[in-house]
């Protein structure tokens, strides 16, 4: 686990990969005083480290927001007990496919944002919007109008290298439209769930513009085409290229 200080009460923590995998896994945490609200909760062992580092400071984790509901963002619910879950109220869309009904209410957020909301937690101001792309409950979630977390609408290595967007085939579109979408925030510093922050506005940009080329060819065509031939106009290799053949398994 590696503890980064992005500001003052503001903290990223960053997870290795698992086995044969490339991308790493994000925390972050907004701390008021001896209260914490952290985005996602990884896996278990994740928010167990996030939790022992916090404890350390006597600092307890009281909000939660999920920026979308799969797996490697949800479990670490079943080890903590804040007073509130952030999620969108589209949660379940994402739930009924990975996780049995009797257990949902392990994940059950207890606020559900319906469009958007806005959050003061200590020096920050957080406008919390749907955002449906990656997955259909994905929330953006921006902070003190400097900060973007983009959850998985763009996924990285821990080194920042790039990694193939990972969507089903069938709402490619979804994906496409939420990262058109991306395009008005360039400006500001994007946290993505998995790898490394991004301060750059031109690699903001350009990161956008590889993956929209990629999904468009993707899309463009009935039959599936090749990797090689989807990435053509693309300024980039992607990690993970795998995943090309996962779209079409639906």
């Amino acid at each position: 686990m590696i503890i980064n200080k992005i500001q003052d009460n503001f903290y990223s923590y960053t997870f290795p990969p698992r086995k044969d995998d490339k991308f790493g896994y994000n925390i972050y945490a907004i701390i008021d005083g001896k209260s914490a609200l952290i985005i996602d909760t990884g896996f278990k062992k994740h928010i167990k480290g996030v939790e022992e580092d916090l404890k350390t400071k006597e600092i307890t984790i009281k909000r939660v927001i999920i920026s979308h509901f799969h797996l490697d963002h949800i479990l670490g619910l079943k080890e903590i007990k804040p007073q509130e879950i952030i999620g969108s109220e589209d949660y379940e869309k994402t739930l009924n496919i990975y996780v049995d009904s009797d257990k949902h209410h392990l994940f059950t957020p207890n606020t559900k944002v319906e469009k958007a909301m806005k959050l003061k937690f200590g020096d920050f101001n957080l406008d919390i919007r749907k955002f449906p792309g990656h997955a259909q409950c994905s929330l953006l979630i921006e902070i003190n109008k400097k900060y973007l977390h983009v959850g998985d609408e763009l996924m990285y290595t821990n080194q920042g290298e790039d990694l193939l967007p990972f969507i089903d085939k069938s709402v490619i579109m979804r994906h496409i439209s939420s990262l058109e979408k991306l395009k008005k925030y360039t400006h500001m510093i994007f946290l993505p769930s998995h790898g490394k922050i991004v301060k750059n506005k031109e690699k903001n940009e350009n990161d956008i513009n590889n993956r929209l080329s990629y999904l468009k060819a993707v899309d463009s065509k009935s039959e599936k085409i090749s990797y090689e031939e989807a990435i053509k106009e693309c300024n980039t290799e992607f990690h993970h290229s795998y995943w090309h053949d996962e779209i079409y398994k639906h």
